[in-house]
């Protein structure tokens, strides 16, 4: 048995996971498919590696920077 190397959002979508995306403030969650983030991500030009990507994320309460775990379906 293997692992899974989940350093992307394309990753997220290649298993078939969600995001759960936390703000760093306020403590609020979204789960979001990981193929719309990954959309959300080539509109805007961002790079693709889940870090990347968590720096970009605002949350509602104006906080800019999020915690990215994968989750499932």
């Amino acid at each position: 048995m293997g692992t899974k190397r989940l350093d992307s959002v394309a990753d997220l979508v290649r298993h078939g996971l969600n995001a759960q995306i936390e703000c760093g403030r306020c403590r609020r969650v979204v789960i979001m498919p990981a193929a719309r983030l990954r959309d959300q991500c080539f509109t805007k030009s961002i790079p693709l590696k889940l870090d990347m990507v968590a720096r970009h994320l605002r949350c509602s309460c104006g906080h800019r920077g999020a915690r990215i775990n994968p989750t499932g379906n």
